[in-house]
Order: structure tokens, then sequence, then C-alpha cells
């Protein structure tokens, strides 16, 4: 992988979904650097070989919400037509790696599928007018599924991915969840799909990962900065984190399949 990026900036833009898989693939690289020769910094180094960067965009476009740290998931206003602020960094990135979805379905008070559709008409204006496809490559993650409500795969049950140890077993066909809209996967194929100058190569990753109800954090993650207090762990139908994934877990597989469309890109 290291060789495959070698002088690049590869950036991963999206939420704290988007921010797992950022934290996998700096796991999964780090092995292979020695110690004297990496370094780790909130502001990305300049001279390096390769960089491995992450963007906080949870809408992509631009919202109340872009501060890293300093904001709320219940109080949000975002710009559907509002882009070049964030895009005045992507500018120079040679791999872009692009993912948002659970930030819009939670409890909107609008139709978070049309939002969401100009949202990403914005962003792929913003592309075609941006990205200089002979130099840089642009990738799209599909949805990150929930598994939130464990009568889904347990019919009568009245809990969550909480003390989940096994994926999902299919029962003869394709299992989908509620936590996943295809409406919101439809508009983004849509959308890419009429794409003329920039190429960007969508990464299904929803359907292999609506089994993984055993691969979330649970109780064992953190809320607004801190990990969670023994009274919550206590309390896992509240508080466990059906969202976010363990590591290493599943968003080391997701960036195996990265991996290997830059290495196939790199060969060719």
């Amino acid at each position: 992988m290291l060789d495959v990026v070698r002088g690049k900036r590869v950036m991963f833009v999206g939420d704290s979904v988007m921010r797992s898989q950022f934290e996998s693939m700096v796991c999964m690289v780090q092995a292979a650097v020695p110690r004297g020769a990496r370094s780790f910094d909130r502001v990305p180094p300049r001279e390096w070989d390769v960089t491995l960067e992450y963007y906080w965009a949870p809408f992509i476009v631009e919202s109340i919400s872009d501060h890293a740290t300093n904001h709320t998931v219940h109080k949000r206003l975002v710009s559907l037509d509002a882009i070049d602020k964030h895009g005045a960094t992507w500018k120079e990135a040679d791999v872009l790696v692009f993912e948002s979805y659970v930030w819009w379905m939670h409890k909107p008070f609008i139709n978070a599928t049309y939002a969401y559709k100009v949202a990403m008409e914005t962003w792929a204006n913003w592309l075609e007018a941006n990205i200089n496809p002979r130099r840089q490559s642009v990738f799209f993650m599909s949805m990150s599924p929930t598994h939130l409500w464990s009568w889904e795969w347990r019919p009568g049950s009245d809990g969550n991915c909480f003390n989940e140890t096994y994926p999902v077993e299919p029962a003869g066909r394709p299992y989908w969840g509620t936590g996943s809209n295809l409406q919101i996967m439809n508009i983004i194929g849509d959308v890419i799909g009429r794409l003329r100058r920039v190429k960007v190569t969508f990464m299904n990753i929803t359907q292999l990962s609506e089994y993984r109800k055993d691969g979330h954090t649970t109780v064992y993650g953190e809320r607004k900065g801190k990990l969670l207090t023994g009274e919550q762990r206590s309390d896992p139908k509240n508080f466990a984190d059906c969202i976010h994934w363990c590591l290493p877990g599943v968003p080391d597989t997701w960036n195996h399949i990265l991996y290997a469309y830059l290495l196939h890109s790199y060969r060719s």
C-alpha cells in the first residue's frame, strides 16, 4: 500500500464512520514503517513520502456541524449548495475517499432523501470543476449499516447489537436491515453515474457489512469524548453503540477493498 501511494496524499472525508476507516488504514500501514520515519499529528505533515489524512465533513457540503469537536448531533443546519470552503482543502489530495450517510438520518424534520440528493449534486459539480482525473483518484463509500434493533435478525427480541458474537446468518437471500436506506444508495449511484469528466469509484461495502451485527463497539467505546461509565455500560439498551465499528474489524475489510482498487490502478 505504501509503495502504491508513495509521494501522494490520501484523504478520507466524512463523519466518524469515515474516521474509523482512516484510523484502520493508519493502524495497518504503520507496521511497515520504521518507528523513526513516521509521525502522527492533528495537522498533517507537508514534507513526507506518504500522508494519510482525515477531514471532518459529516454532510460533505458545509454545515454548522463542521467543527471536528465542537458540534451537536441534535441541532444542525446544512448549506446544500455550499462546498468551496471544504473543497479548498481537498484540491491538493491525490486520492480522495468520501462518505456521508448517518448524519442525514438522525430524526430529520425535512425530506432527507431530497436534501441528500441536492448535496450530492453540489459535490458532483465541485468534482467536475476541480478534480484532475489524470492525477487524482476519487472513491465514494456506500452507507455503513447500523444494527440498532435485534428484532430484525432475531424476531421477538427487544435488544440491539450488544452481546452479538456471530454475523447474521442469511436465510436464503441477502440480509438488509432498516439501518440501510436503499433510496439513498440509489441517489448516490445516479449522481455518480451522471458524471462526465471525472470518474468516481463507488465502493459498495453496505451488503457485506450488513451481516456484521457482531462488529460494533457497543458499550466499549465513548460518548462525547469520554469512555462510558460503569453505570452506562450496564445499560446497553440505551448506551450500546451499534453504529461505529471495532478496530481491528469491519473497516479493515473496507480498506483491503480500497487497496485492491488502488493496486489495480497502480499496476495499470
